[in-house]
């Protein structure tokens, strides 16, 4: 079934239901996150300032239903990437929607399990006075890093499904955000989190636990839940 609504009618014949649900998704990130323009300007500039380290996170101060909100969209908007370049989208009827709403799914799951680890192991931490930021401040600057990869690779998946562009610029796109966010995030757990240039062992610790572990488990899980390898 086809909804006959003209705004979703495509020259390239995409499923009107995944384009709905893009151009949803889209349009409430936007919602949320466009009245934090300068709050997200300003922490994403703090996550790349080399010369001038900034020893402080930034994030836009969401109340906790804004967080949640906008956590959840960024886990569709990487689904929904997922679901443009592993299955034809052209195909009628609701099948490209449970796929979405599966995917959906497993990365809120995911990323949920690693915020409760980042909390529980920041906790202990803090608590030990080995860090001195807060772990409510590092999630939440974990779930706007999250947030800002996951609107541009929805807006970018959006692009590549109205021109027709192929299909496995959304996997590079998508690759790229991933590097991109993680070099910030590393930046970050070194300037932030373990500041004293005695805690390297700690820093490396750390990023292999948090960082590189989580990447290969995403490509395992990808490659055997989603198909893209």
């Amino acid at each position: 079934m086809r909804l006959p609504l003209s705004i979703l009618n495509s020259p390239v014949g995409i499923n009107d239901w995944l384009l709905l649900s893009v151009i949803v998704t889209l349009l409430l990130m936007l919602a949320i996150m466009a009245p934090f323009r300068a709050s997200y300007k300003k922490a994403v500039k703090s996550m790349y300032r080399f010369n001038n380290p900034d020893s402080d996170v930034w994030y836009p101060l969401f109340p906790t239903i804004g967080f949640v909100s906008v956590f959840v969209l960024s886990c569709i908007s990487i689904a929904i990437a997922i679901v443009i370049y592993s299955y034809d989208i052209t195909q009628e009827g609701t099948e490209l929607i449970r796929s979405l709403f599966f995917i959906s799914l497993l990365f809120v799951g995911f990323f949920t399990a690693k915020l409760l680890l980042y909390t529980i192991f920041n906790r202990w931490l803090y608590n030990s006075q080995t860090i001195a930021l807060k772990p409510v401040r590092w999630n939440c600057f974990i779930v706007m890093s999250f947030s800002v990869a996951g609107f541009l690779i929805l807006a970018f998946s959006l692009l590549v499904m109205f021109l027709g562009l192929p299909v496995v610029l959304v996997l590079v796109f998508c690759g790229l955000m991933r590097i991109l966010i993680i070099i910030g995030i590393i930046f970050k757990i070194k300037t932030s989190l373990f500041k004293n240039r005695r805690s390297n062992s700690g820093f490396i610790l750390y990023l292999c636990a948090f960082e590189i572990a989580p990447v290969l488990i995403e490509v395992v899980i990808l490659n055997n839940l989603a198909g893209l390898i």
